[in-house]
């Protein structure tokens, strides 16, 4: 791991590891379903087989999220610590606005990892839900394809002292894409400092 991938964001520790790599911590990785369950973990012994996102007080654990163009956010308010996998699907269902509810919003520290900032879209169910959500806002039109600006729409919905890393998975070469049919995901692990 290189450098760059290890860094401070308020009260947060965060880590981010490629396929490749062996994740140095003993974090905490749920089996992700595309849904809104939030599993708070307590002893770290919870069952997270079905959840998107994860919470904890305890100062021993660390936890983990695996991506490839979604985006991995990390929450802190100096007491708690979570994790959440942002997908087009959690962002339009309030997935962003649920995680927030479980933090101090005035202390509220937020890192978004790579993810993928634009893609093109088809008018099907995914423009409806995102439509539904923003309106028409977040689209744009480049060589006639439909493009929407998911980072931006995750801005949105986000406080504006949120940080977020420069990377696209969408332009990085170095980071797994499904869009470019890459089957790995990196991982990006939040802790106590």
């Amino acid at each position: 791991m290189t450098k760059e991938n290890i860094f401070a964001v308020g009260t947060m520790h965060i880590e981010l590891f490629l396929p490749s790599e062996q994740i140095g911590r003993n974090a905490i990785i749920p089996r992700m379903t595309h849904g809104l369950n939030i599993v708070t973990m307590r002893s770290g012994n919870e069952d997270v087989t079905d959840c998107d996102a994860l919470i904890t007080e305890n100062l021993d654990i660390s936890l983990g999220i695996r991506t490839a163009d979604c985006a991995p956010t990390c929450f802190s308010d100096g007491k708690k610590i979570g994790v959440a996998h942002i997908g087009w699907r959690g962002l339009c269902l309030g997935f962003i606005e649920k995680m927030t509810e479980n933090f101090d919003t005035t202390n509220l520290s937020i890192y978004v990892a790579p993810f993928l900032h634009s893609f093109e879209i088809h008018k099907d169910f995914c423009y409806e839900q995102i439509v539904q959500k923003f309106g028409e806002r977040y689209f744009s039109e480049k060589d006639k394809k439909l493009i929407f600006n998911f980072k931006d729409a995750i801005s949105s919905l986000l406080p504006p002292q949120t940080v977020y890393d420069a990377r696209d998975t969408g332009t990085d070469l170095s980071l797994p894409s499904y869009r470019r049919k890459d089957s790995g995901r990196f991982t990006t692990v939040v802790s106590f400092i």
